[in-house]
């Protein structure tokens, strides 16, 4: 049905509850405070509860993360920073037709970094080889470099559904909210 955006007591990005009910469970044991609502309602036999959009933890959750989330070159990230394009030819790529490429390749000392790799077509990928795109007679459109704050919420929010996408980034922007702590 709907999804809800939790946020840490720090209103850094902690999750994405998955089901309403989970949510709504959250506020109703005093663990979280809504902040946004969805305009719909769930009704029990006595009582009428607003869907939570989203969230804030009452308390701080620690998490198991010992990377930064988005601070490594996934395929995701990559891809949403480049546009879903070849940094090379310009071609359009998908998540299964595209390749990530290191402008300095890892066998010449270039690090696995997201300040290092590009989203690249196949063809491009092939022709570029284990050289650096000035030896291969390539050029970037764009150079990499670490994601910003609207990359990191596009890649969050890339498999959201359009009403959701809506909702959570009206509520960031109203209350002045950045996902990630500097």
């Amino acid at each position: 049905m709907t999804r809800c955006m939790v946020l840490n007591d720090s209103y850094e990005f902690l999750s994405i509850a998955d089901h309403w009910l989970d949510a709504l469970n959250l506020v109703l044991a005093g663990k979280a405070t809504p902040i946004e609502h969805y305009p719909e309602t769930v009704r029990s036999q006595h009582c009428a509860f607003q869907l939570p959009a989203v969230v804030v933890m009452s308390r701080h959750v620690r998490t198991q993360r010992k990377r930064r989330m988005f601070d490594s070159p996934t395929r995701a990230a990559v891809f949403t920073r480049d546009d879903f394009r070849c940094q090379y030819c310009g071609t359009r790529i998908s998540m299964g037709t595209g390749t990530r490429d290191h402008v300095q390749p890892l066998s010449r000392g270039g690090a696995d970094t997201l300040d290092n790799v590009v989203a690249c077509c196949k063809a491009c990928n092939s022709r570029k080889d284990d050289r650096t795109p000035a030896e291969a007679g390539m050029t970037l459109a764009r150079r990499p470099r670490r994601l910003s704050e609207e990359d990191k919420i596009r890649c969050l929010l890339k498999t959201c559904r359009t009403r959701e996408r809506e909702m959570w980034l009206s509520c960031l922007q109203r209350n002045g909210i950045a996902l990630w702590a500097a």
